[in-house]
């Protein structure tokens, strides 16, 4: 089963993937997490992933797909893809790096919360963590960007039929029963 996870910032699409990917026995693979580990390498390339997001901006897409392309996407019973994609362009390209290599894209979940909520996540997050590119003013340009970018990418995924909607707002057992008991339908 592959898998793609989206909603806006602190909907605990990082959280729900790990579980799933218990659950499921799939491989998790969150471009953030790529992409914060390649910043702590202190590495060239991570010093200009850490100047675009410090500031709230997501990397391009370029960036992206140069971290993707290190993820394990043909390994055990399938992944779950955490962060990606972020626009059209990235929602074509992946598809057309699945076809490649030869997967196919079983469903989207997307976790929807209200904008509200996912402020006063991301500022906890900010608190608990210690996550620099946690900022209230990042936090609010990259929900912004979100709107703008990502909301397109779940109607492209929809229009397919491949979307699960799913309530965010429950608490993470909750969402997690919630999700499971609609990819066994």
């Amino acid at each position: 089963m592959n898998l793609i996870i989206l909603g806006p910032q602190g909907s605990g699409k990082g959280t729900q993937a790990k579980l799933l990917a218990k659950k499921f026995d799939l491989t998790h693979i969150s471009t953030g997490e790529l992409m914060r580990k390649e910043i702590e390498s202190g590495s060239d390339f991570g010093k200009e992933i850490k100047e675009v997001t410090s500031k709230g901006d997501l990397v391009s897409d370029e960036i992206l797909f140069s971290v993707l392309e290190k993820a394990p996407l043909k390994s055990g019973h399938g992944f779950i893809l955490d962060g990606t994609p972020r626009n059209l362009f990235q929602a074509v390209a992946l598809e057309k790096v699945f076809a490649k290599v030869g997967l196919t894209l079983d469903h989207v979940i997307f976790i929807d919360i209200p904008h509200d909520i996912s402020v006063a996540r991301m500022l906890k997050r900010a608190e608990i963590e210690h996550r620099p590119d946690d900022t209230l003013d990042a936090i609010k340009k990259r929900l912004a960007i979100y709107e703008k970018e990502t909301r397109p990418v779940i109607d492209y995924y929809r229009n397919q039929n491949k979307v699960i909607d799913i309530d965010g707002t429950p608490d993470i057992n909750t969402i997690f029963l919630d999700i499971v008991f609609k990819l066994n339908k």
